[in-house]
């Protein structure tokens, strides 16, 4: 009989144990963008523990060898005096093997991405019961001014009768560490319009990513989902979600109510703080109603104000609206104005000028002498009666100028340059460029790409847009 000395043959007593700092790393819960979460032992105090260590790589990218583990440090401090119910408690912060770890409560359970695996969403009252108390943990944090900048069902523990955040802290170190060289953290489906353009985050970005969070535990569905991460997102910028109806014909219609103001592309038309959002998610999922007010009635012309107002779409319209009643008020201006006297001989001109050549001479001889000048348009290229030589020519002369979508991408991040003008930074889902050919490459602080030759046609809309992709640590593009 041959003896099984493999590690999972040997019983638990006989294995040796896998040490990181003074604890002892007992399995694997999962990994993330950031990291990998053990589950593990604290002898000291004879408990388990989830110990989350920093991938190496992020390590690495720090320059200054010991910022990223001061930040860190710090952030994980700041975190840990966050207790409340719903948030995750940091135990200890420590550093071994020259990587970074941060030591937390340990739950039994999952997460809720673990849940909403398969695309199977949760019945309404579980949905609404983990949203509410991710709110409270929310508000909570932001009330100590603390945003967490990723929240997503893997940052969202589920246990029996619980529901805990966790990660706080370490998304804002990461990404304020990231910035330089432009490396994109977190789940990009989750973040909100501001952080894709590379704006400051404040508490309205979490309940933006919260509004997916919810969309996607009622659905199943994520909103802003795509085949590449260019469309991703470019849709979370551009693209207002569909109703969770469309999925779950079932759901109220109060929900939609909720999700679109969750949901804003502008950060002053959502949610002003996570008890809001939770207060009138109860209500819509509840159905009850408020009874009427003077408070009830200031806060509802307060979110009509912020939702409807600060729309899109109401704002291209008063645009839209503003610039028309500007041409209205110039055009009644002209016409109201008193006609200026004109003499005879220029009236002349321009009225023949205007009409066919074809048109017979006039027979009063006192006119005949201005003929000579009638006979100034005859050396203008002659055209049909009835054709329209200036719209031609407009059409024509405006095609160059008609834009189409580019997709740019670098990695890490970089300014893009279209015909040696700067146009922005990687990524960029849609960027409009002028139909033709155009001269595109990267620069990165002191790097720069090759410079390559890209033909922009009417076939390349923001669906399928013209990609170019540069990889700067191989020096080479990336084909698509």
């Amino acid at each position: 009989m041959i003896e099984d000395t493999s590690p999972a043959g040997l019983k638990a007593a006989d294995r040796a144990p896998v040490l990181y700092g003074r604890y002892e790393v007992l399995s694997e819960l999962g990994r993330g963008t950031s990291g990998i979460v053990y589950k593990a032992h604290d002898p000291k105090l004879d408990r388990l523990v989830a110990m989350k260590i920093l991938r190496p790589e992020l390590v690495s990218f720090d320059e200054s060898g010991v910022g990223l583990k001061q930040r860190f440090h710090q952030e994980a401090v700041a975190a840990g005096r966050l207790t409340h119910p719903a948030i995750i408690a940091v135990h200890d912060v420590g550093e071994a093997e020259g990587r970074p770890f941060i030591v937390m409560e340990y739950i039994e359970g999952g997460t809720l991405a673990d849940l909403l695996l398969g695309g199977q969403p949760l019945p309404l009252a579980d949905a609404v019961e983990i949203v509410v108390q991710v709110c409270a943990a929310l508000d909570y944090a932001h009330r100590h001014g603390v945003v967490h900048r990723d929240i997503k069902p893997r940052n969202i523990l589920v246990g029996p009768g619980v529901t805990k955040v966790t990660d706080f802290g370490t998304a804002r170190i990461l990404d304020a560490s990231h910035t330089q060289t432009g490396t994109m953290l977190g789940t990009p489906a989750y973040m909100s319009p501001e952080m894709v353009r590379g704006l400051a985050a404040d508490p309205r970005s979490d309940l933006f990513s919260l509004g997916v969070v919810l969309y996607e535990t009622l659905t199943g569905v994520n909103p802003f989902n795509a085949a590449d991460l260019a469309a991703v997102l470019y849709r979370i910028v551009n693209i207002d979600a569909p109703s969770v109806r469309h999925h779950k014909a079932e759901l109220p219609l109060a929900l939609d109510r909720v999700l679109r103001r969750a949901l804003a592309k502008e950060p002053e038309a959502r949610y002003a703080t996570a008890t809001d959002l939770a207060n009138a998610l109860r209500e819509a999922a509840s159905g009850e109603k408020r009874p009427w007010t003077v408070r009830t009635f200031r806060e509802a012309l307060r979110d009509l104000r912020r939702t409807w107002l600060l729309s899109r779409p109401v704002r291209v319209m008063v645009s839209v609206m503003c610039l028309a009643a500007l041409g209205a008020g110039t055009w009644a201006g002209l016409r109201g104005a008193p006609d200026l006297p004109r003499t005879a001989a220029p009236a002349s001109v321009v009225k023949r000028e205007a009409e066919p050549t074809a048109r017979p001479a006039p027979t009063t001889p006192a006119l005949r002498p201005a003929a000579p000048t009638v006979t100034a348009p005859a050396s203008r290229p002659a055209t049909p009666t009835g054709s329209a030589p200036p719209a031609a020519l407009s059409r024509v002369a405006a095609a160059p100028h008609e834009s189409r979508c580019l997709s740019v991408n670098a990695v890490p991040f970089a300014e893009v340059y279209v015909d040696a003008r700067p146009a922005g930074y990687t990524p960029m889902a849609c960027l409009r460029v002028p139909v033709g050919e155009h001269r595109v490459y990267f620069q990165m602080d002191t790097q720069r790409s090759p410079e390559r030759l890209l033909r922009v046609t009417d076939r390349h809309t923001p669906d399928a847009p013209l990609r170019l992709s540069f990889d700067f640590n191989t020096g080479r593009f990336i084909e698509q």
